[in-house]
């Protein structure tokens, strides 16, 4: 028996560029180090409904990065832009059955590895650890899409474990797809 626990919402946030000083301190810390090594070093706040969270975003080996921490500075998650060839042939091909599965027409607009720290290293190690190792194993996928149904013409964001399989799904809203694009 197969079971899928999804949930549609909307994803409704809004990304204000702050300077560093505005950012948790400890979190604001982790990139003391690295600061002269990346590019494009940004500090932002964002809010989504009731949650808000803080996230940096630069390049780094010709990757774009992206690290979400929460109110106080603890690490939520990294992510980094791929391409769809990027992604494994046998988890592209579990990703793109969900997407014909329940949708007429999809593209494809930015596609993101996401890394959440399972493991005992501190925040720090970890953002060093993907840092230095960006092909390691990551925890999900999270894919901007632009989909049509039926009923429906849209974009979404859908999230797939590192295997490709479908957990969750929502609504990106105009104002929110302005910075999706970093």
């Amino acid at each position: 028996m197969f079971i899928s626990f999804s949930f549609s919402q909307t994803k409704n946030e809004k990304e204000e560029r702050i300077k560093p000083s505005e950012f948790p301190e400890i979190a604001q810390n982790y990139f003391n180090t690295i600061s002269d090594k990346v590019k494009y070093l940004k500090f932002y706040k964002e809010t989504d409904g009731m949650k808000k969270s803080y996230e940096v975003k630069f390049k780094y080996n010709k990757q774009h990065y992206s690290v979400e921490f929460d109110t106080i500075g603890n690490l939520e998650d990294i992510e980094i832009v791929i391409r769809e060839k990027d992604i494994p042939k046998i988890v592209l091909h579990n990703i793109s059955k969900h997407f014909d599965k329940n949708f007429e027409k999809a593209r494809f607009i930015k596609i993101q590895k996401q890394f959440i720290n399972t493991t005992q290293k501190t925040d720090k190690q970890f953002i060093d650890y993907i840092l230095n190792k960006p092909n390691n194993k990551h925890t999900h996928f999270e894919i901007i899409a632009e989909i049509k149904t039926k009923k429906h013409h849209q974009l979404r964001e859908l999230t797939f474990d590192k295997d490709g399989t479908f957990e969750k799904s929502r609504i990106v809203t105009s104002a929110s797809y302005e910075h999706a694009l970093y």
